[in-house]
């Protein structure tokens, strides 16, 4: 059944004013060295800010080499900290702590948005319980809330009852009367910072049922209830856009999570569009791990608007006093961010008192210390390759195919319907989210010599009964086991066990039509049950091959029947990352860049910097090493003998050594430019100019 005309002309209408929204160009990146100042202070704490100096603010700052930092106005308790009519002053704060901080900042030329909290707001939760986003029983959307707890009882940490500041609301209201008051009080601001805004896919509310009633929505579909919350926000949030816009047009405008990846329901809906840049959150000890930056800033460079990525002074979580991180760690973090094209940003939370830490400063210096020698060389630049990995929108499927990628040197960027002619090699992961349309455009450009890497379900249709793309198989049906082996043939050997190896998971069923199998499905005796099982674990495998192959090649096309990308995510078996890697080699000829002799943990990015006529190759050592819950930096070994081989049209004049300065022999043969690195510990960039 087609969807209520109203809620078409929802949409219809953002994607109207989106196009005339604007952003911040790729070619104008945000300030390099930033800072996020957390300050969510209670009621129950005296004497805030009261050692706020501003010499001693600006001279961290100063050691910290920071550009931009990012100061409250209303913090997660909901107070504010400048004198407001609106809400309400931090009861504990007798005077402007905002205009001071943002007075100190423009003094020595740094950047000051303002922070603004959205989704969590102790105060206005109180004043206003009316404002929260409910689940569908009707309760207080706040997981692991225990209402009924003595007041002493220890508070579980990231813990708040969430606010719904959708267009329409009284809440909404609200923040647009406080978000006046403050243009209106300082109208020299740099931009604005709003946060939360992942903390629900969905609402039950009072406003959110008439809203949706109105759309048409049937509050039963779990989808479309997740649309018409991402589209409400979005409303909301195009609202405070224009409302800024209207008193500072130059002010930049933020909101937060909302460019995260694997908040799938926001990020299909582009509540991102909102942004003038993207500021791409992480604390990659704990959260989204190493891995996290390079698929997010790909993205969203890829969309022409700048992107800084997002990470803290802090060793375990956002905001933890006490908390630090090694600066060499620091360092590394800052050298990823910018060989990724991103700026940097750290977050630090103020102690109550105002006081700036100096021992933080001093740490984030020693990273922006190195930063300043590099920033020409990240930030402006656009990712670059020939291959392109499609993004499904399912963590483990996408980043699987990441890790794989990126532990192989096999720089990607993400690939669409608009830039497959950019590509040699398409690589799509194992979910079924393809359309009819997108399937036959990937085939037509398959037939005119692109070549396409597929895993199990990303072949299938979105009914998941019948493949779309042009695998040279006829698809069946799922195993009927639990889990089973490949055996592999000649084409794929290389690196790889000649018996059967174990999946974990079993592969889809298909029989051969045009393709020629490089690998067989060897099935178990049985499924593990009460009634059958063998040994610890897995039933052993049968002594033949089964006749449903589990590597299909069909010309350019070489089909995986298993989800190799997401057993990788979750297993981390070298054996399924390197016969992808065969696969890549045997379709793959002609990239970009070529990389060798770099260990598997080290990094390899590639961008252009057109208006500089240059290619910068950046290189990362610095394996993570697990230390309890923690993804700890440390160990930063020299690494000597890697070479790089760029093809590249332009005739090449001369490649330099970053931060070093130094000129680096090089020679060029047609397109084929090869230079050796230097050893090098932690990072280095090699710059090729061209005429």
């Amino acid at each position: 059944m087609n969807r209520p005309i109203c809620f078409f002309i929802i949409c219809f209408a953002f994607a109207t004013v989106m196009s005339g929204q604007s952003q911040r160009s790729i070619d104008a990146p945000m300030p390099t060295r930033q800072v996020h100042l957390d300050f969510h202070t209670s009621e129950h704490i005296p004497d805030i800010g009261k050692k706020f100096n501003k010499k001693q603010f600006q001279e961290a700052l100063k050691t910290g080499k920071v550009n931009h930092i990012n100061i409250f106005s209303k913090g997660h308790h909901g107070w504010s900290y400048y004198p407001t009519e609106v809400g309400k002053m931090h009861p504990n704060l007798d005077f402007d702590l905002l205009g001071a901080q943002l007075e100190a900042c423009h003094e020595i030329g740094v950047t000051a948005p303002f922070y603004f909290t959205i989704g969590w707001s102790e105060l206005d939760v109180r004043e206003h319980p009316e404002w929260t986003i409910r689940d569908e029983d009707g309760s207080i959307n706040a997981p692991g809330y225990d209402r009924e707890a003595p007041g002493d009882t220890e508070r579980p940490t990231y813990l708040w009852e969430r606010l719904d500041p959708s267009i329409g609301t009284p809440y909404h209201d609200h923040i647009m009367k406080q978000v006046t008051e403050i243009c209106k009080k300082y109208p020299d601001l740099d931009g604005f910072w709003f946060d939360i805004y992942h903390v629900a896919k969905r609402n039950y509310n009072d406003n959110a049922k008439k809203r949706m009633a109105k759309e048409g929505v049937d509050i039963t579909d779990t989808l479309a209830v997740e649309r018409s919350h991402s589209l409400a926000l979005k409303g909301h949030m195009k609202a405070l856009r224009d409302l800024v816009a209207k008193h500072r047009p130059e002010a930049t405008v933020y909101f937060n999570a909302v460019t995260r990846i694997e908040d799938a329901s926001f990020f299909k809906e582009r509540l991102f569009d909102m942004d003038t840049h993207q500021d791409l959150e992480d604390l990659p000890t704990t959260w989204g791990g190493y891995n996290k930056l390079p698929l997010d800033a790909k993205y969203h460079l890829q969309q022409g608007v700048p992107a800084t990525g997002m990470s803290g002074k802090f060793h375990m979580a956002w905001g933890e006093f006490g908390g630090f991180k090694d600066p060499d760690a620091i360092k590394y973090e800052a050298a990823a961010m910018i060989s990724y094209g991103a700026s940097c940003n750290f977050g630090d939370q103020l102690h109550p008192s105002g006081e700036m830490d100096m021992e933080t400063y001093k740490n984030i210096g020693h990273a922006y210390s190195y930063v300043e020698k590099i920033e020409d060389y990240g930030p402006g630049g656009m990712p670059l390759s020939k291959l392109g990995m499609w993004l499904t929108l399912d963590e483990a499927a996408d980043h699987g195919v990441v890790n794989m990628l990126l532990e192989t040197h096999n720089d990607f960027i993400v690939a669409d319907e608009k830039n497959l002619n950019d590509l040699e090699l398409l690589i799509i992961p194992s979910r079924a989210v393809l359309s009819q349309e997108q399937a036959d455009t990937i085939n037509a450009w398959v037939a005119n010599g692109g070549k396409l890497i597929v895993f199990a379900n990303g072949a299938l249709n979105r009914e998941e009964n019948a493949f779309l793309l042009n695998v040279g198989a006829e698809y069946l049906k799922p195993s009927d086991f639990q889990f089973d082996y490949t055996v592999v043939k000649k084409e794929l050997t290389d690196g790889i066990v000649s018996t059967p190896f174990l999946n974990y998971d079993a592969g889809l069923l298909s029989k051969l039509t045009t393709g020629e199998s490089l690998a067989s499905i060897r099935e178990p005796y049985f499924n593990r049950t009460y009634a059958k099982f063998n040994g610890h674990r897995e039933t052993p495998y049968k002594t033949e091959d089964s006749a449903y192959p589990a590597i299909v090649k069909n010309g350019n096309v070489i089909f995986f029947a298993h989800q190799l990308d997401q057993l990788y995510y979750d297993k981390g078996v070298r054996l399924h990352r390197d016969i992808v890697n065969n696969a890549i080699d045997l379709l793959y000829q002609k990239p970009i860049l070529n990389v060798e002799r770099l260990p598997s943990a080290g990094r390899v990015s590639l961008l252009q910097q057109s208006s500089d006529k240059r290619y910068v190759t950046h290189l990362l050592y610095g394996p993570p090493l697990l230390r309890g819950d923690v993804s700890v930096l440390e160990d930063f070994l020299p690494v000597p003998g890697v070479s790089l081989t760029l093809d590249v049209p332009e005739k090449i004049t001369e490649v330099i050594q970053i931060p070093e300065g130094s000129s680096l022999p090089f020679t060029q043969e047609g397109s084929a430019v090869k230079v050796t690195v230097p050893t090098f510990t932690m990072h280095t960039a090699i710059v090729f100019k061209y005429e």
